[in-house]
């Protein structure tokens, strides 16, 4: 059994980033889910580079999923993804604002379980289980 219901992978170099983090969070807490949060799993001043890759990569393995927020195509958010897909761990998706025929690398979107275009698809398929598809632009 996974310790995380979810590792919250994503970039959380600038306050736009940031806050689309806590948007996907809150919604998973809201729903009761249980999160890895690797912003806040480590300092990099403390354990360095190579502590915070270790620290990260013991976070997916003990979660059940990954949700991965796509913005900004964040290599680090790129390699969990593939990482977790590797594994067998389930990745989900999450881009605000993403509309049908949106772009999406195909390698990205071929790992994907589900992707949520907004808080109120991730609310509605934590509560429901009902996922929309969208139909993407896959390069």
């Amino acid at each position: 059994m996974a310790d995380y219901d979810f590792y919250a992978a994503g970039p959380f170099f600038t306050p736009e980033q940031v806050a689309g983090m806590e948007r996907m969070e809150q919604v998973l807490e809201s729903n009761g889910r249980t999160l890895f949060k690797p912003r806040f799993a480590s300092d990099i001043a403390v354990v360095g580079p190579a502590g915070c890759f270790r620290d990260d990569i013991a976070g997916i393995r003990a979660s059940a999923a990954v949700i991965a927020n796509l913005v900004d195509e964040d290599p680090g958010t790129m390699y969990e993804i593939g990482y977790a897909y590797a594994h067998g761990i389930p990745v989900y998706g999450y881009l605000e604002g993403l509309r049908p025929g949106g772009r999406v690398n195909l390698m990205i979107a071929q790992s994907l379980t589900a992707l949520f275009a907004s808080p109120e698809a991730l609310d509605r398929y934590l509560r429901t289980g009902a996922c929309e598809a969208i139909e993407l632009d896959q390069f």
